[in-house]
């Protein structure tokens, strides 16, 4: 298997070196506008991927700073379509990171493109936050 070079590596890597994404002299510790754009055109570029999953019936399931990277160019490529699934519908499935999971997920009455969007919410916050939002050595707990 031969995959393609991805020079910036993964998301995760960058977040847990810099902390979280702002200036250290940004006024009551918000991100700056450099950051702050930062945060816009990743996250701008997620909502970009999950529309086009979308349209296509597929719901990605595992969004997290692991799953993806940053290439040369600044932009962010996806990885890991492991728990990715084409659903015209609801789906049962339990299946995710703790710390991203929907709710709807954990009730197990279905779920379907909303949780994309669910772990969108958390991808952002912990790129302003620098920690999940959703934390806890146990997973139960985080549940």
């Amino acid at each position: 298997m031969v995959l393609e070079y991805v020079a910036g590596g993964e998301l995760f890597t960058y977040l847990r070196s810099v902390g979280r994404l702002e200036s250290p002299h940004a006024a009551y510790n918000y991100p700056s506008n450099k950051e702050i754009k930062f945060i816009r055109f990743y996250s701008a570029q997620v909502a970009s991927i999950f529309e086009y999953l979308h349209s296509k019936n597929i719901i990605y399931r595992d969004l997290k700073p692991e799953n993806l990277l940053i290439a040369a160019d600044g932009y962010l490529k996806l990885t890991d379509f492991g728990f990715a699934k084409v659903v015209d519908g609801r789906t049962y499935t339990l299946c995710g990171t703790p710390e991203y999971l929907a709710p709807e997920i954990l009730l197990n009455k279905g779920h379907g493109k909303p949780v994309d969007w669910w772990t969108l919410g958390i991808l952002t916050y912990e790129m302003i936050a620098g920690i999940d939002p959703f934390t806890d050595e146990d997973p139960m707990a985080i549940y």
